[in-house]
């Protein structure tokens, strides 16, 4: 039953004050229509953007401050993949058949359009578009395949909730299945599982991480509720049901692979792990000779480390 149609409810953060209210009009919501995620574009304030995912009837309604107005965009990657349909959550196995959910922006580029990484929450996927062609529907509706596919995170890894760090580039998501949140640094052009890495996994503290945010001064925020345990089953009250999880970036993201510690600084650790290995060699070999080492074994060590790093 709804009581109150879909609504946008903007305040001033300074004051409290209610600034506006804007209700989706009635032909950009659907009889199954349900919006659980919204990514807002406001690097201009007046030209400020949001994106709304219905997760059940496929779409994304497009909000524009500066016109106050809306409209619906559809595409077939906001649909589920029938194949991913089924999740178990500890214990309770159910099918979900949840479309669009996960939304995240990136940084402007200098045209000041970001990009929107989004998928399906039944689905292995990930894609992106840039909001050039989601601030206005014609345009949109012209260019279909300005729609990409990145790539898949692999069997079981079904994602609800996602958010793109802003200074680093780091898209961060939930794994649903896996009890998990996950990354991939964005200014990786291959979207391949061995790009991703696990930030945190839980069987017990990490049921069901239900929202993902990074705030102003660089913080990681995850929340976690549990929700398939109390639909599916009942909600221990002598448990820990609800948790709050906060960590800052760098520190979550280290021993990554969406790790942004400068190369240089991973080379140099390489460089002297390697000079350290070759004197023992050096003094295995010749137990009675100096330890200094000869250049070309550390040309060669440096070359073989320069070729991985690369890769």
């Amino acid at each position: 039953t709804t009581k109150y149609p879909p609504s946008l409810i903007i305040y001033d953060l300074k004051t409290d004050n209610l600034l506006r209210k804007y209700v989706f009009p009635e032909d950009q919501v659907k009889q199954d229509s349900g919006f659980a995620n919204i990514a807002v574009e406001d690097t201009d304030c007046d030209k400020t953007y949001a994106y709304a995912g219905d997760l059940g009837k496929p779409a994304i309604v497009v909000y524009s401050w500066e016109k106050n107005d809306s409209w619906r965009i559809t595409h077939h990657y906001f649909n589920p993949d029938p194949l991913a349909c089924d999740f178990s959550v500890k214990g309770h196995n159910f099918s979900w058949t949840d479309a669009i959910f996960g939304l995240g922006l990136s940084a402007p580029n200098a045209d000041n359009f970001s990009t929107l990484y989004f998928h399906p929450m039944a689905s292995y996927n990930e894609f992106s578009v840039s909001t050039e062609y989601l601030r206005n529907q014609t345009v949109a509706d012209a260019n279909f395949d300005a729609f990409k596919l990145l790539g898949s995170r692999g069997p079981n890894a079904q994602s609800s909730v996602s958010f793109v760090d802003r200074k680093t580039g780091v898209l961060f998501y939930s794994l649903v299945n896996l009890n998990a949140v996950a990354c991939w640094r964005t200014s990786n052009n291959k979207y391949l599982m061995k790009n991703q890495g696990r930030i945190y996994m839980n069987e017990e503290t990490m049921v069901y991480p239900t929202d993902i945010k990074v705030d102003y001064e660089d913080n990681l925020w995850i929340l976690s509720n549990r929700l398939p345990i109390w639909m599916y089953g009942k909600l221990d009250l002598n448990e820990v049901n609800f948790r709050v999880f906060s960590a800052p970036v760098v520190h979550a993201i280290s021993h990554t692979a969406c790790d942004i510690t400068p190369r240089s600084d991973i080379l140099e650790k390489f460089v002297n792990k390697a000079k350290n290995i070759t004197k023992d060699i050096v003094a295995k070999v010749k137990p009675n000779s100096s330890t200094t080492t000869k250049p070309i074994t550390v040309l060669l060590t440096l070359s073989c480390l320069v070729r991985f790093l690369a890769t």
